[in-house]
């Protein structure tokens, strides 16, 4: 007896079948396109003294991107020599693969699959041709990196134990000194040492007090007060400290008078310090001084910053006293103009200069005691 199918299961079950055969396409379509069958490529290949575990299949990555595979596995012909690791690359990733480019096999994992990774160098550097060997670098295994890790702990184990030793060499001793062993025991607990040298200390500190105020008044002795004059300061410290005295100021950004790192004024500058000697002029008394401090704190340098403020008060000194002789008191007098750069020292008694200029500035102070 025969049998025989309607019509319309007939037409269900061949589109049951042309769509198995659509998904089946598409499954080919991709694990071929994973296996980078249809698309261009190119051919490379990297030698290694040992593989690793790599296999026939496995991942190409450039840059972390999924490149190609891993076409073939070429054995050494002698013991010792290179196993060559043949990959198809994508030929769109073309551009990156260049003669310098080094080729590593990494872990994906901890443990598991590994790939080959191509790490590409310098971009001026020829391309690879085709066939060409990459630059190999050996896999690290699992075991030489616990190797290193063992290493690593058994220094730091051995530094440990140094220092505990140390640590109980310094108790012992400092347990000696309390119990007034050995000379620096008996110093400690000797009061009649204690107080001598309190006596010591003091008759020192107070030598140096009477050597400081000697010297001081030697500063101010003829012929060496004019050479300290010529340096136009005595203390850099205590040059604006100044309590029996009125101040009075002007500030300038130093951008307004030197180019950047010179410490010779521009022409701007110039104009700038005629403006500020104008005020001097009918603010001075033959009894005020003249302070010229020069900030730069937002240099990197310290000592460089300290050497170019002060060549900088310099040049704004030698300009007012040679243009405008605000150091000149009458026929015989002379007035004191001090120039002093404080390095990366902020200004002691604040700007008018916006923040964005503060980063150097001149202040141009005027003394005047008070009666």
């Amino acid at each position: 007896m025969g049998y025989s199918v309607s019509r319309s299961r007939a037409i269900m079950i061949g589109l049951f079948v042309a769509a198995t055969l659509v998904v089946g396409g598409f499954a080919v379509v991709g694990i071929s396109g994973r296996q980078f069958r249809w698309q261009p490529t190119f051919r490379i290949r990297a030698d290694f003294p040992h593989i690793g575990g790599i296999a026939v299949g496995d991942r190409v990555r450039i840059q972390g991107i999924d490149a190609g595979v891993v076409e073939s596995i070429i054995p050494p012909t002698e013991p010792g020599k290179l196993v060559g690791v043949q990959l198809r690359i994508d030929a769109k990733l073309r551009g990156l693969v260049r003669a310098d480019a080094i080729a590593s096999i990494q872990p994906t994992g901890i443990v598991g699959a590994k790939v080959v990774e191509i790490a590409p160098q310098r971009s001026d550097t020829p391309l690879l041709p085709d066939g060409g060997t990459l630059l190999a670098q050996s896999p690290r295994e699992l075991g030489d990196l616990l190797a290193d890790a063992k290493a690593t702990l058994e220094r730091v184990d051995a530094v440990a134990t140094s220092a505990e030793r140390g640590i109980n060499e310094v108790i012992q001793v400092v347990g000696a000194i309390r119990e007034g062993k050995g000379s620096l025991g008996k110093f400690v607990q000797d009061d009649e040492a204690y107080r001598a040298l309190l006596m010591l200390s003091g008759r020192g500190n107070k030598t140096l007090t009477e050597l400081e105020e000697n010297l001081t008044a030697l500063k101010h002795t003829w012929p060496l007060s004019s050479y300290f004059n010529d340096r136009s300061f005595f203390d850099r410290e205590k040059v604006l400290f100044r309590p029996g005295a009125n101040r009075e100021g002007r500030n300038v950004s130093l951008a307004r008078l030197f180019e950047p790192g010179r410490s010779v004024l521009t022409a701007a500058g110039r104009v700038e310090l005629d403006s500020i000697a104008g005020w001097f002029q009918r603010a001075l008394t033959n009894k005020s001084e003249i302070v010229i401090a020069v900030h730069s704190p937002g240099s990197e340098d310290a000592e460089l910053a300290l050497m170019l403020t002060q060549e900088q008060a310099n040049a704004i000194r030698k300009y007012l006293i040679e243009r405008h002789k605000v150091d000149s008191i009458g026929w015989f007098g002379s007035r004191k103009v001090a120039a002093v750069g404080f390095g990366t020292q902020p200004p002691r008694f604040g700007s008018n200069i916006k923040d964005s200029e503060a980063a150097g500035l001149a202040e141009i102070f005027l003394f005047t005691p008070q009666l």
